[in-house]
């Protein structure tokens, strides 16, 4: 049987918000929330940990 880690992005990496559909660049981690910044700068969002994942292959 095959596990894999979970995902863990850390500050600075690119990251995918399911709930949103939008990528984002990860900018901190507040109270069990990450925060997230467009690629191009932008307004912060915030998204839930089960809901931040790997980029697609295209927003990389």
């Amino acid at each position: 049987m095959t596990t894999t880690a979970p995902f863990t992005p850390t500050p600075g990496s690119l990251v995918h918000d399911s709930r949103t559909k939008q990528s984002g660049i990860l900018m901190d981690v507040i109270a069990g929330l990450f925060y997230l910044r467009p690629p191009g700068g932008g307004i912060e969002w915030t998204a839930r940990p089960e809901d931040v994942n790997p980029p697609p292959p295209q927003a990389s």
